[in-house]
This record gives C-alpha cells, sequence and structure tokens, in this order.
C-alpha cells in the first residue's frame, strides 16, 4: 500500500479504476449509507479501487468480501455495466482534493437477498426500489443513472413513463455460483 503522501499525489494527478457492485433482488438496489468521504453520509453501492498489479476480476471478489460478507461467488455472476466516469470535489484524503475515478459496475440479479455484513465504510445497507432511486434527488446522480441504466436493461420500456416501471422482468438465464445463491443475468 501507498503512504499517504504518495496516495495524495496520486489522487490530485491521476484518476482512480474502480468497480462498484450493484447487487438486485426483486427490483431492489442494496445501497450503503457511506461512512468516509468521498459522499459520507450518503447512500452508494458498495464499491472501491482496483490495486495496482489486481485483477478486476480479483478486485470484484475482494471488494465483494470486504465490503460485504460475500464469499465464495462466482465473478461471471456480475456483468460489467460499461465505463463510468465519477467526480467528486472531496477525497477519503481531504476537503480540498478533487477524485477521478474511472468506474466499471458490475451488477448480479439474485434469487433472495444474500446476508450481507456490515463493515467499516458503511453505517447501515438497504434495499431500495430501482424506480424510487431512479426518480428520487434525494440520492445521488451516479446512482439514479445506475438505476435507469438498471431499469432500462431489465424492463419493456414504457414511453409514456419516465423510467417505464417494472412492466415486465426478463432474465434470461440462469448462472450458479459457487454459493447456494443463484444469479440471473438479463439479456444483453
Amino acid at each position: 500500500m501507498l503512504d499517504m503522501q504518495t496516495f495524495k499525489a496520486v489522487i490530485e494527478n491521476t484518476p482512480l479504476v474502480s468497480i462498484d457492485l450493484c447487487l438486485i433482488c426483486n427490483g431492489q438496489i442494496l445501497l450503503g449509507k457511506r461512512s468516509n468521504e468521498p459522499l459520507k453520509g450518503r447512500w452508494f453501492t458498495p464499491g472501491g479501487r482496483i490495486h495496482k498489479n489486481e485483477t478486476w476480476q480479483d478486485a470484484l471478489l475482494r471488494i465483494a468480501e470486504a465490503e460485504l460478507g460475500l464469499s465464495g461467488i462466482a465473478v461471471e455472476g456480475f456483468s460489467l455495466m460499461g465505463m463510468w466516469d465519477h467526480f467528486y470535489s472531496n477525497s477519503a484524503l481531504d476537503q480540498n482534493t478533487s477524485t477521478h475515478y474511472v468506474n466499471l459496475p458490475h451488477y448480479a440479479e439474485f434469487k433472495s437477498k444474500p446476508e450481507i455484513t456490515l463493515d467499516d465504510q458503511h453505517g447501515e445497507f438497504e434495499w431500495f426500489d430501482l424506480s424510487v432511486v431512479a426518480d428520487d434527488e434525494k440520492f445521488r446522480l451516479y446512482m439514479r443513472n445506475y438505476a435507469v441504466w438498471l431499469l432500462k436493461k431489465w424492463t419493456i420500456y414504457d414511453s409514456r413513463s419516465r423510467y417505464g416501471g417494472w412492466l415486465r422482468h426478463t432474465p434470461m438465464a440462469s448462472i450458479s455460483s459457487r454459493t447456494s445463491q443463484t444469479i440471473f443475468s438479463p439479456s444483453r
């Protein structure tokens, strides 16, 4: 790991590459109330940086275990949502150092809510309806964008409404993980 001064220089001069985990169950997304900056006190998906010489697959599994207590899951049960830039005016180090993340969010749909273990980066976890997250400004724009993306992925879009709602849920294939959970991946 980097010492604080070196890490601050990295944050000031380069983007960080990170992974967010969008866990979905019955039309709801798991969000954690952050205990640290950026976004302290705000609801956000669990996630973290990819470390030097760590593959994105290993990072995804490490983040799932460290932040959620999920071990033994299969990386194949998650699907990439694309690359998203996240910009913050502050950082985990201080209020005066901005942060730029190049984020690789991944989603997985669980048939039942997995047992989640609270970590030190979140004060609590809660499941929220995707349609509520998509439309409620109490959620950060990045979370609203994730919710809209997921809603469009999983619904037949009704152009008369803002986000279409849960008109029809269309999972295509069942993927078994190394645990007893079954994860679904929607059509592309």
